[in-house]
This record gives structure tokens, sequence and C-alpha cells, in this order.
């Protein structure tokens, strides 16, 4: 056996150098596909403190990196087919203690830090008063035009400040008074056609004036 090796070490030493750098080409392509998987943005839309229109709408970040809130949009879906698309923003106030991304609506949201939007009638109130839809009704005929409503939550994330939209669908079910979430979850917009859709919505939401017409 020895005088094999001996006889074939040249050839063997190939073999040998070969199949270590294969094994730690496989090695490094599972230690960089598990940090990519680490460092993925994980953000959920949820829905907390019972299942009425005063529930809360909260915002999870469960990735490993911080992310910065840039908006909050809300879809209304009328009874009628109508779409409406609205920012939802919260008034500052004229001298605050402090400004927290919870009090303003933006900032940073650190990991495993999770977010209260608001409250489900008021973020519906809100875009409702910014399409028109309320008027002079009152807030139970406003929840029985709403047929389901959506919130969009626009993210900054990672390094290159990358722009993420997650949403979710929420249906209402105005007769028992409930806000039930869709069981699909919540879904991540990071491809190249929702990223312009997303910068547009949020240059949309630095124009002063204006309502969203029906789609």
């Amino acid at each position: 056996m020895w005088q094999f090796i001996s006889e074939h070490a040249p050839a063997l030493t190939v073999i040998v150098t070969g199949v270590t750098l294969i094994v730690w080409t496989v090695y490094g392509q599972i230690m960089s596909a598990n940090q990519s998987r680490q460092l993925q943005t994980r953000v959920f839309i949820t829905q907390g403190n019972g299942s009425g229109p005063d529930s809360t709408c909260l915002l999870s970040n469960m990735g490993k990196e911080f992310v910065f809130l840039r908006g909050v949009f809300v879809d209304l879906y009328s009874a009628d087919g109508n779409q409406y698309t609205e920012p939802v923003e919260k008034e500052w106030q004229e001298q605050p203690t402090s400004y927290t991304t919870e009090d303003i609506g933006q900032g940073p949201v650190e990991a495993s830090q999770q977010l209260a939007l608001g409250p489900f009638r008021w973020l519906v109130a809100e875009a409702a008063r910014k399409a028109g839809l309320n008027g002079n009704d009152s807030d139970n005929a406003l929840w029985e035009q709403i047929e389901s409503f959506g919130i969009t939550v626009i993210i900054t994330a990672g390094p290159y400040e990358q722009i993420i939209g997650a949403e979710r669908r929420f249906s209402v079910d105005a007769s028992n008074g409930e806000v039930r979430p869709d069981p699909k979850g919540t879904r991540l917009r990071a491809a190249r056609r929702d990223v312009r859709s997303l910068k547009r919505q949020l240059r949309a939401m630095t124009e002063a004036g204006g309502t969203s017409s029906p789609s």
C-alpha cells in the first residue's frame, strides 16, 4: 500500500487538493446562504388587542438589523367596487418632549421591536377622510361602506438603503364588528416594479392637498 502511495503521490496530491477545494467551496456557499438568510428583512403586520375596529395594527421587525419606517398607506376597498389609496400620517406635537417612531409614524424600528401603528378605526377613518368617503356619515356607516382594506408599510432596509414594502389585507365584517387579517400573512414587495411604485407613493405623500380617485 505504501509503495502504491509513493508511486502515485503526485496524482493523489492533486485529487486530495481538488476534493479539499470542493469541500471548502460548498462550505463557503452554505455559510454565505445562512448569513444572507439571517440578514434578510423580515417584517410583519399583525393585529393585536382584540379583533374589532378598535384593535391595534402592529408592525414587527423580526430581522437581524433595524429598518427605517418611511410611511404608512391604507388601501380602502368599498362595497361598490372602488379602491382608494391614501397615506396616513400622524400629527406632530408643537412642543413634544421627544420624537419617537411610534409618535410620528416615521423613524427607525430596531431588530425584534414591535411598533403600534395605531387602531384600525383611526387608520381607516383617516384614509376615508382624505379620500372623501365619510362626509357626514357616522362611524358605523363608514365601516358598512368598506368591504376590506390593506395596510402597506414602506421601509428602508440594509446597508444599501433598499426600499421594501410590507402589506397585508384585512376583511371587514361590519355586522359582527370584526376586522379579520388575511390568513396569507404579510407580503413583502421588493421587486423592481414594486420599488418604483413605492417610490411614487412616497413622492405623492409629500405633495400638498388632493385626494385619490377611485380605481
